[in-house]
């Protein structure tokens, strides 16, 4: 009796550490854990995404004000460059700027595809409140210029919301 006992304690024991072992090199498991791995990261970004899409979305509300007005404004104040020339900068993230001078200029921009700053030059046209970049090595691209409230100027697109500032040293 003692014999059979000692049998099934051993196919037990064996059918134990066999289980063990073989849910341990599961490789199901391991492509679970990358996939698991992978949602999160999905998460963080859908995240951060939606955490821009807020700031955006408060930023077009408080400028909604300001563009309104400036339907009134003449189109000459909106298509001189010399309300143009200078300085312009994104509030809470002042590395986004752009310098305008000499019919050309400087986009220190952020591009979140390649996850780094690049510098982008060029030519620039303002016409009737459009403001056309001529890039050197890329498609152009349009902003609005519009004037606000007591005699400043924004310049705009989606994405985008730049206030004119000091000029730093640029020489």
């Amino acid at each position: 009796m003692s014999y059979i006992y000692n049998m099934k304690e051993r196919y037990l024991l064996f059918a134990i550490v066999l289980t063990a072992s073989v849910s341990c090199n599961n490789p199901s498991a391991d492509q679970q854990r990358k996939l698991e791995l992978k949602e999160k990261e999905v998460t963080l970004k859908e995240q951060k995404l939606k955490v821009k899409e807020k700031a955006n979305a408060s930023q077009n509300y408080t400028t909604q004000v300001a563009v309104d007005k400036s339907n009134e404004i003449k189109n000459d104040e909106l298509s001189n460059t010399e309300n143009l020339v200078g300085y312009w900068f994104t509030p809470h993230s002042a590395t986004i700027n752009i310098l305008f001078r000499n019919g050309r200029f400087i986009f220190n921009d952020y591009n979140v595809t390649l996850d780094k700053e690049e510098i982008l030059q060029g030519d620039y046209k303002l016409d009737k409140g459009t403001l056309i970049l001529l890039y050197d090595d890329r498609p152009k691209q349009e902003f609005k210029f519009f004037k606000g409230d007591a005699d400043n100027y924004y310049i705009k697109k989606s994405g985008y919301y730049f206030v004119k500032g000091e000029s730093p040293d640029y020489d």
